[in-house]
């Protein structure tokens, strides 16, 4: 088996949140013959996120029992932090119990080890999570840098097509075509840097009002169906809605769906943002007076950069990464893309199902 040699492994900054010297002793002596491997402890609780702030740890080693402060309530604070919120957290406990690991996972931990462990699997996971982790900065980094190469021509083609509309008041229909082809590709590196991001951050679950989400969302958009004599009607029930979600991820999911249904239904007509509570669980969904997506071809849309034949919706229309993400930020939720021919038209719609926020445990740690 081919292996890098422990001298270019990456790098390993490690944060060790623990008020007790013994454990950092123990920590300190298992780690100091190994390469690449910096070790910083912090006994106090209460300083663990300016700490780690600091220090821009590749792995935070977090201790659940401190004093004065509950350890879970750390992770979650780096959890909520955007210096810390994608940093992995291994969390160490005397504690074996299935409840309490399930807490520290829902709190945002990425392991879980009980004290004091084996220095070989210590080590093994500290450079398992630390090389994820600058794989995944590494990532965003080229993320970072191909949205903005992929934005800045087709913003400057743009204003330079803006600043020629301006002076003869109207563009050649060759420069109307190229204005549109520039905003096709303005709207992909869009899609691609919120889908990327979405797929490579830790998000914050949380218990959200549904009926807030879709009135933000279709805001959002009411200025774009103006533009092309669109009207946007709600249907919700007249009580909230919640879920427990990502209120951001559950946001841009209902304006990419209003997106399409603009962008792909007829010119002033309208488009109804659908909100329920049915027996399948909660529905989330966007309905247009088109002619819809054939059923041969449904469940080939949610997928990236897919281009539908001739004649499908518009001649040789792409969905792009619009329905890529709403399919990805439906199954993060447990939920499911659904598409139905109605009465009035096409529906494309996320179904999630029933489910409460989960009750924090009560067995001590």
């Amino acid at each position: 088996m081919n292996t890098l040699p422990t001298s270019i492994a990456p790098a390993a900054t490690v944060l060790l949140v623990d008020d007790q010297p013994i454990v950092g002793e123990v920590i300190r002596r298992a780690l100091e013959s190994e390469s690449g491997i910096q070790l910083h402890v912090c006994m106090d609780g209460r300083e663990a996120l300016s700490t780690a702030s600091r220090v821009k740890p590749t792995v935070i080693l977090q201790d659940l029992i401190m004093p004065g402060v509950d350890g879970l309530d750390i992770v979650r604070s780096y959890r909520a932090n955007p210096v810390t919120a994608n940093v992995p957290v291994v969390v160490l406990s005397s504690k074996e119990q299935p409840i309490v690991k399930s807490e520290a996972f829902l709190a945002g931990a990425n392991d879980y080890l009980v004290k004091l462990p084996d220095a070989i699997e210590l080590i093994a996971r500290i450079r398992y999570h630390s090389a994820s982790y600058i794989s995944l900065r590494q990532r965003d980094d080229a993320i970072d840098f191909l949205s903005h190469d992929m934005r800045s021509p087709q913003t400057s083609i743009l204003s330079l097509l803006e600043r020629v509309r301006l002076e003869q008041g109207t563009l050649t229909p060759l420069l109307e075509r190229i204005a549109t082809h520039a905003t096709h590709a303005l709207e992909l590196a869009d899609g691609f840097l919120h889908l990327a991001r979405a797929q490579s951050e830790w998000r914050q679950f949380e218990t959200i009002d549904l009926n807030e989400i879709v009135v933000v969302a279709v805001d959002q958009l009411w200025e774009k169906a103006l533009a092309k004599g669109c009207r946007i009607a709600i249907d919700a029930p007249a009580t909230s809605l919640t879920l427990f979600a990502d209120p951001l991820l559950l946001t841009r999911l209902v304006t990419n769906l209003l997106d399409n249904a603009l962008k792909y239904g007829p010119d002033a007509s309208t488009v109804r943002c659908i909100l329920a509570d049915t027996q399948e669980g909660v529905l989330i969904g966007v309905e247009d007076e088109g002619t819809g997506i054939p059923a041969r071809e449904s469940d080939r849309v949610a997928e990236r950069f897919v281009r539908l034949p001739s004649g499908v919706i518009n001649e040789g229309s792409g969905f792009g990464l619009g329905l890529a993400f709403v399919n990805f930020t439906a199954t993060k939720h447990r939920g499911r893309v659904i598409m139905n021919r109605t009465e009035r038209g096409f529906m494309i719609g996320a179904l999630f199902p029933k489910a409460e926020s989960p009750a924090r445990a009560t067995v001590g740690r």
